[in-house]
């Protein structure tokens, strides 16, 4: 349960609409393999459900991006490169793979 805890519930509950500080690589990518398959069940139940949760995750999601964005080094007016449908995507995903600056 303190899995869930850490990398999901409290980002959801607790940093919701927080877009200040910092956020590690760990923290980012499981919070993003948990949301995947988290929708992926939903879905697999009812695909309604699967839109509705992407819909709650949305504005977190947005926060710990802009989080790992500034830990990467990156300033946080480049999530929106989001606002280009593939591309963007893209090339946030692999600005998320850069290790941390200090």
């Amino acid at each position: 349960m303190n899995y869930v805890n850490t990398y999901f519930l409290d980002i959801i509950t607790k940093h919701f609409f927080d877009f200040s500080g910092k956020e590690g690589r760990k923290v980012f990518w499981l919070f993003l393999l948990n949301c995947f398959v988290a929708n992926l069940i939903l879905s697999a139940i009812w695909a309604t459900l699967g839109y509705i949760f992407s819909i709650v995750v949305l504005l977190p999601s947005l926060g710990i991006l802009v989080r790992r964005l500034r830990d990467a080094g990156f300033s946080p007016w480049w999530a929106l490169l989001l606002l280009i449908p593939v591309i963007g995507g893209i090339i946030l995903l692999i600005m998320a793979c850069f290790p941390s600056k200090q």
